[in-house]
């Protein structure tokens, strides 16, 4: 079972005690920026979809930073898929990546995702 604790703006997702990714929020200008570290694995995709779609039915703006990302299971780029499907149909929205680690771009590129999410470097 996954353990969520919020430490401030931040929220940190434990599996068997350990820390398996965190979501740091800021507010930035137009943007709400949320920094994501760890693994997004199978087992916490959920958790990740959860909060990216409470953002987006809050703020028009956002912006996922994945620098600090070292793993994405194919459940949770799907969810991102399905999110950027739905800000697509909002008018004045906008979802971006950020600043893909290694990891994390090679599987966007395998999968295909690079020409269908918006990607910033």
């Amino acid at each position: 079972m996954n353990i969520r604790k919020m430490n401030g703006n931040t929220l940190e997702v434990y599996e068997n005690d350990n820390l398996v990714f965190s979501m740091h929020e800021k507010k930035e200008k137009d943007f709400i920026t949320v920094e994501v570290s760890g693994e997004i694995n199978n087992d916490v995709a959920h958790e990740f979809e959860d909060e990216i779609m409470a953002l987006i039915s809050v703020f028009n703006k956002v912006r996922i930073d994945m620098g600090n990302v070292v793993y994405i299971a194919s459940l949770a780029m799907k969810s991102l898929l399905s999110i950027q499907q739905i800000i697509d149909e909002k008018q004045n929205s906008e979802f971006v990546l950020t600043n893909l680690s290694p990891a994390v771009r090679e599987n966007f590129e395998l999968s295909g995702l690079l020409d269908i999410l918006c990607i910033e470097e």
